[in-house]
């Protein structure tokens, strides 16, 4: 199988060093679109910074439809063989901003050269179908940090703690950052609710982001994520 190497890509500079920040971007729950929506922001809001990001697709399309783009090359194609990467990215309106497709490959095959296909660039959000699968664990525990969606129908925050105490058995710090998904009127509720039980059970709770439709979240998150991610290097 081959491996990921940006050494080609137009994002890719022999000069700078990137960040490498892998942020995998998770939902509890199926919560639509919203949190896809949210990574790309997030990616388009870092890329106006000069930073260079790829959005990474494991939802088998979405994503980059979401994100307006047309594709017929995927990561699946370079681990084959098939492809070389600097097919598979695809560069939206910034020159920074990279899309690219998982393909026909089980997640769990590929974490190890998402892990270091992160590396070539700042920022890295690896936007993943709903669920908690055994990939989507070992993903989370891989990432930087990470973001976790959940709604806030009911007690359905409670599969968002299922979702960290799943990771925290495998990597004890685990500590993402949560947000709220659904009707915003139940959103605060829901994540104190949420903290409190993590509280009871599993220890320090992870911070509340806020909800997927709070105004400037791009900006406040990336300044959140870009903290954590210092604080847990320093």
């Amino acid at each position: 199988m081959a491996q990921l190497s940006n050494k080609n890509a137009p994002s890719a500079s022999d000069v700078y060093q990137p960040a490498g920040r892998l942020i995998p971007v998770l939902s509890a729950n199926p919560v639509g679109d919203q949190i896809i929506d949210t990574a790309i922001a997030l990616g388009r809001k870092a890329a106006s910074y000069g930073e260079t990001v790829l959005i990474l697709d494991c939802t088998g399309g979405n994503a980059m439809s979401r994100a307006g783009v047309v594709f017929n090359k995927t990561l699946a194609d370079v681990l084959s063989g098939e492809a070389q990467l600097r097919d598979a990215l695809y560069i939206t309106a910034n020159e920074h901003y990279n899309v690219a497709c998982l393909g026909n490959i089980a997640l769990d095959e590929a974490l190890g050269s998402l892990a270091a296909l992160s590396l070539d660039f700042d920022w890295v959000f690896v936007v993943a179908k709903p669920g908690c699968t055994n990939a989507h664990i070992r993903l989370a525990a891989a990432g930087d940090n990470c973001l976790i969606g959940y709604d806030t129908k009911s007690d359905a925050f409670m599969r968002a703690y299922w979702m960290i105490e799943a990771v925290r058995r495998r990597a004890p710090e685990f500590d993402p950052h949560i947000l709220s998904c659904g009707n915003r009127l139940e959103s605060v509720e829901t994540a104190l609710m949420l903290s409190e039980t993590v509280r009871d059970h599993l220890g320090a709770p992870p911070p509340y982001a806020g909800h997927i439709a709070d105004a400037h979240l791009d900006v406040r998150l990336l300044g959140q994520l870009r903290e954590a991610i210092a604080e847990k290097a320093a």
